[in-house]
């Protein structure tokens, strides 16, 4: 079998730091993900005109992000399977060539059924991607650079959120919707092109069977999961039912796995593995605490708050702020400070500015301003630092097995934060306001499952890391 070229560092680089070799694959894989960032954000905008373009009702329209939601969730545990068949690099290659299929047929879409069709296919493109990026920036450049190569590609999803709907606005008062989707043709075209030229044939030499039975149950588990928690607001009962049988069918899937070990689709003998079970106990404590964060603080603010539309954004933009810098400090202070000091520390960054937001001083911008910056640079590292710690001691296939569980923990954990604050606030499906109590204790209960992350802190561990030159294909 041939090895993969394994990425040479600068003379002088400490091997945790990125090296200037190291960043045509960065940027290869950045542009690949900014693509579903950047379709979620602009399409949230216009959803409204699109309906009215196709004549489709809103409740039709919004099938457009639950089927992207539903076919994404669906698709992630095919990841690790397609790595061991194909190679990391080809499934990458596929995945944003079908990503942009679907773009381009969203474009020309003329029905509301066809768009929904064509952004499900993007869904599955998204679920297979965002697992398959992991595995490859583990196995290309090593464990040790993981974090600073996420940390880095982290960038856009905070500046994205942000741009976007200044982007999207404007390309409805120009020119037209279609051009969100066409817009995705040059970043999509870029990607492949940097892809080809700085991603390695990562292949780790693992070929199985699908597991047919394995993959059903998942699938079904986390849609049905994943489509009840997002609608647990909803006054009718058909969430409860699918919420119901999604839960039924996850919990099948760890018995079928455990019966057929080696074969299963996702290897839950991963979490035999103590520094890999702390790792997803951290990433879906932080999950639930940072989308739940993204659901409630847009209504907590102009609701409790009573901050106008361009003030609530200013300080959600602090918020990402302070995910942004403190993400890009992350490797050097880990390298002086160790895992456990950071993460405690940013536990305590994340809870003390989750507090300087309760009703006392939701009020007072000076102090808001301070707690959305202290709450988004911890709450931003904790969640990098659980992902890049998830991989201590695995090699060869596990890391591809790992990168998908891992998705599917961050998945459970947005949908649960997500559903947690909608009960608390009272939100319904008529769009009524919450109570200022609701609201209060949604963002305790956040600032709880904060806290709870303290527990889950990665341990220091005595144990090989994994080089880049160390894997075969």
């Amino acid at each position: 079998m041939q090895s993969v070229a394994p990425v040479k560092t600068t003379e002088g680089t400490p091997d945790e730091l990125l090296a200037p070799v190291d960043r045509p694959l960065v940027y290869a894989l950045m542009f690949g993900a900014v693509l579903p960032l950047l379709d979620a954000t602009l399409l949230n905008i216009a959803l409204q005109d699109i309906g009215h373009a196709l004549g489709a009702p809103l409740s039709q329209m919004q099938w457009v992000i639950t089927a992207y939601t539903l076919a994404a969730a669906t698709a992630v545990p095919l990841s690790a399977w397609l790595c061991g068949r194909m190679g990391a690099r080809s499934v990458w290659l596929a995945g944003l060539w079908l990503f942009l299929a679907g773009a381009c047929l969203c474009a020309v879409a003329w029905t509301a059924e066809m768009l929904i069709l064509s952004r499900a296919l993007q869904g599955i493109a998204t679920g297979i991607m965002l697992p398959t990026m992991q595995t490859i920036v583990v196995t290309a450049l090593g464990q040790r650079k993981t974090r600073g190569a996420l940390s880095a590609m982290s960038i856009p999803s905070v500046l994205v959120p942000i741009l976007g709907p200044l982007v999207g606005g404007a390309s409805l008062l120009l020119v037209d919707w279609r051009v969100i989707f066409w817009a995705h043709v040059p970043i999509g075209l870029l990607a492949l092109h940097l892809t080809c030229r700085a991603i390695p044939d990562i292949r780790d030499g693992h070929r199985t069977d699908l597991d047919m039975t394995g993959f059903v149950l998942l699938g079904l588990g986390l849609v049905g999961c994943i489509y009840s928690l997002s609608t647990v607001a909803s006054t009718t009962g058909s969430p409860w039912v699918s919420g119901l049988l999604g839960s039924a069918a996850l919990l099948a899937f760890p018995v079928h796995a455990w019966r057929t070990p080696g074969n299963a689709i996702l290897d839950i003998r991963l979490y035999a593995h103590a520094p890999f079970r702390r790792s997803c106990g951290l990433l879906f404590l932080s999950s639930v605490g940072y989308y739940g964060g993204l659901f409630l603080f847009p209504l907590y603010l102009t609701q409790l708050g009573h901050h106008g539309l361009g003030m609530t954004g200013l300080l959600l933009a602090l918020h990402g702020v302070g995910m942004l810098v403190a993400r890009q400090l992350l490797p050097m202070a880990a390298r002086h400070c160790g895992d456990l000091r950071v993460a405690q520390s940013c536990v305590l960054l994340a809870v003390v500015g989750s507090l300087l937001l309760l009703p006392p001083w939701v009020d007072d911008l000076p102090i808001m301003a301070v707690g959305m910056v202290l709450r988004g640079a911890g709450i931003g590292v904790l969640t990098i630092l659980a992902m890049s710690s998830a991989y201590g001691g695995l090699a060869g296939p596990q890391v591809a097995q790992a990168s998908s569980l891992t998705r599917v923990v961050t998945l459970l954990g947005a949908a649960i934060g997500a559903a947690l604050v909608a009960m608390l606030c009272g939100s319904s499906s008529s769009g009524s306001p919450g109570s200022t109590a609701g609201y209060a204790s949604a963002h305790v209960l956040l600032t709880v499952t904060l806290l709870l992350c303290g527990a889950a802190c990665p341990v220091p561990q005595r144990c090989r890391v994994t080089k880049a030159d160390d894997t075969t294909q």
